[in-house]
């Protein structure tokens, strides 16, 4: 019976007008496609968000992974679909690098999608192995100034965040450091754990549990403000570069020609779910900041982020 109700909603609202379609949303269930595989930050807080989103609507909001090519195939499946508001892009930062990082695409991510919340934001990690001699970031760049390349770092691969912000650190510094790339964020975490790359660049997702585990020590976050998930670790800006400030945002978006209702709508409900207590404890056990914006916030800060991408896949000289 709920399944012929759906399908009978769904034919109805098919033949109305977008303003009318507009004030029925959400009539059917709403898919969202996280394009970071399950477990990861995103994919945790898109399980919350939309958990609550379906509590409010009263209506099912299900969760599909389309991880890889670093976020390329699930943003390609939602630029593909309607422009209704029933299927939503949960993605990070990232995002905003695809026009530069990419020479070819069947989308454009600036112009096939519209920004609808922020909820989090992610910091980058700078860590070492624990018995390391570096004890901090001005360690690591006195090390490299003296011996260009003498240093390495690791990252889960070129033009990901993590290179990015290390990118923007040795050109703020000064200083080359020499780049290995891997596969994943978890091997490069490993490799800098077991001493294979002196330094690792990485997410808090893949480096809490190697801290925890006494493998490593952090020697700084990237955001301009201390983490609330890591209270007792300076800022890159408090160890000596000034200004520093790299976090990647959580981020829902739909395809652009989605009713403005609707947009508000969905942003509305993120962004009651994000206010809630138990997401800033669902966030700080990741490793994550709250760090909430509405459609309007977002119009105004995407074409920003997208320069800012750009200037750093520019900077690290890398193409996809």
């Amino acid at each position: 019976m709920i399944q012929r109700r759906h399908f009978t909603l769904a034919v109805a609202c098919a033949g109305l007008p977008f303003a009318a379609r507009a004030a029925a949303y959400p009539s059917q269930p709403v898919r969202a496609i996280v394009s970071n595989a399950p477990g990861t930050g995103t994919d945790i807080t898109a399980r919350f968000i939309t958990t609550q989103m379906g509590r409010k609507w009263g209506e099912s909001v299900f969760v599909e992974n389309k991880a890889g090519a670093g976020g390329v195939l699930g943003t390609d499946f939602v630029a593909k679909t309607a422009p209704d508001g029933y299927n939503i892009l949960f993605t990070t930062g990232a995002h905003f690098s695809f026009p530069a990082l990419y020479d070819k695409l069947t989308f454009d991510a600036r112009a096939d999608f519209t920004p609808v919340a922020a909820f989090a934001q992610a910091p980058i990690v700078v860590f070492v192995p624990a018995d390391s001699p570096f004890k901090t970031v001005q360690d690591v760049v006195d090390a490299s100034k003296k011996t260009p390349d003498s240093v390495s770092y690791s990252s889960p691969g070129a033009g990901t965040s993590s290179h990015l912000a290390a990118v923007m650190l040795a050109h703020q510094a000064g200083i080359h450091m020499l780049h290995v790339p891997y596969k994943s964020a978890s091997q490069a975490a490993l490799e800098v754990a077991s001493g294979q790359a002196q330094v690792g660049f990485n997410g808090t997702g893949a480096t809490l549990p190697l801290l925890q585990a006494g493998r490593i020590r952090i020697l700084a976050v990237s955001s301009l403000k201390r983490s609330a998930s890591l209270p007792q670790v300076p800022t890159l800006d408090e160890s000596g570069l000034k200004g520093y400030d790299f976090v990647t945002p959580i981020l829902a978006l739909v395809r652009a020609g989605t009713p403005t209702p609707i947009v508000e709508t969905i942003g509305a409900a993120m962004m009651a779910a994000a206010a809630m207590p138990e997401f800033k404890d669902l966030c700080q056990a990741q490793g994550l900041d709250v760090a909430i914006q509405g459609p309007a916030e977002l119009k105004v800060s995407a074409p920003r982020e997208f320069d800012k991408w750009k200037r750093l896949v520019d900077l690290a000289g890398v193409k996809v």
